[in-house]
């Protein structure tokens, strides 16, 4: 099966950027460490530096299924 190019992921960055905190989603049928890598990939990729402001995670069980893209810095009102 051909593999997708690194950019077809790029509207998850994008996603992470327009809300509050970040998003997770979950992930199947591919290692997540070799999906980690081709997130990377995208966002070297993608040129975008507000996509700098983002972190990615791998949280442990019971969430070892999905993945958390936020960003680096959140205020939120008191």
């Amino acid at each position: 099966m051909a593999r997708p190019h690194p950019s077809t992921w790029l509207p998850l960055w994008h996603r992470a950027l327009d809300v509050e905190i970040g998003i997770a989603f979950r992930i199947t049928g591919v290692r997540r460490d070799y999906f980690r890598a081709t997130l990377l990939e995208a966002r070297k990729g993608s040129g975008d530096p507000r996509l700098r402001d983002l972190i990615m995670f791998l949280p442990a069980a019971p969430f070892d299924n999905e993945i958390w893209i936020c960003k680096k810095e959140v205020e939120l009102d008191a």
